[in-house]
């Protein structure tokens, strides 16, 4: 038995995380333990506080924080969220205030963007209709049109296409992103460039050292984005993949 323990734990060790069938595999090249056996010594160690899941099927050695991210919203982020939810009663909308990328930033940028995310079907009509009420908004820019016309440090909104099944919990009965959604998305969207790249590696580092975050979601999620083993890299690697 403590055979076994320790051989889980030389392996976990190394590791930042691991997962269920890769340390399976592990162990029968050192000796035979079936699926159920090995599940019962996870689910031993991990009441232990030994070992911590951080998703299913996935551990690690490393102690987890136990804080989770509590999202927020600025009052003209859940004002404007409460107008459109009104005029379009039908559609999914989510809020994200580009100004709590700050507390995951290394290099401090401003960031005064509402992001309004809802069905692709009804982008252009939500867009129309911020403008029309006096709103500075754009239409899912790329990422040159950021850079040329986009000052972030006065606030606008940026319409985007809301992603299904995404990550989502609500703030004051409105939707905001996860935890979860946001590292993904910044990765993975044009108009948030000037967060690719190291400044992304550090973001997400610093984003996981302070909160806890459902792994298994997270890479469900990137899946849908096409980011999987770019955020399995990045998981990987946590604290290792920048100078």
């Amino acid at each position: 038995m403590e055979g076994t323990r320790t051989a889980i734990l030389s392996y976990a060790a190394n590791r930042e995380s691991f997962r269920f069938a890769e340390l399976l595999a592990y162990l029968n090249e050192l000796f035979e333990i079936s699926k159920v056996t090995l599940s019962w010594y996870l689910k031993e160690m991990v009441k232990e506080n030994i070992l911590f899941k951080l998703g299913r099927g996935i551990y690690t050695s490393k102690r987890v924080k136990t804080q989770e991210y509590l999202p927020r919203l600025t009052p003209r982020g859940i004002k404007t969220a409460k107008i459109l939810a009104k005029e379009f009663p039908f559609i999914e909308i989510s809020v994200f205030d580009g100004n709590v990328l700050a507390d995951f930033q290394h290099h401090l940028s401003i960031n005064n963007i509402h992001y309004i995310e809802v069905d692709r079907d009804a982008m252009e009509s939500v867009f129309h209709f911020l403008k029309q009420n006096g709103m500075t908004a754009y239409l899912n820019p790329n990422k040159d049109f950021v850079y040329n016309n986009i000052d972030l440090s006065l606030e606008a909104y940026i319409v985007k296409p809301l992603v299904s099944e995404s990550p989502l919990t609500e703030v004051d009965a409105v939707k905001t992103p996860r935890l979860e959604k946001i590292l993904v998305d910044v990765l993975c969207d044009e108009d948030m460039d000037y967060l690719h790249g190291n400044e992304w590696n550090r973001l997400f580092d610093n984003a996981n050292s302070m909160y806890t975050t459902n792994r298994t979601m997270m890479l469900r999620y990137a899946s849908r984005r096409n980011a999987k083993a770019k955020i399995e890299n990045a998981i990987e690697n946590l604290g290792k993949n920048y100078d």
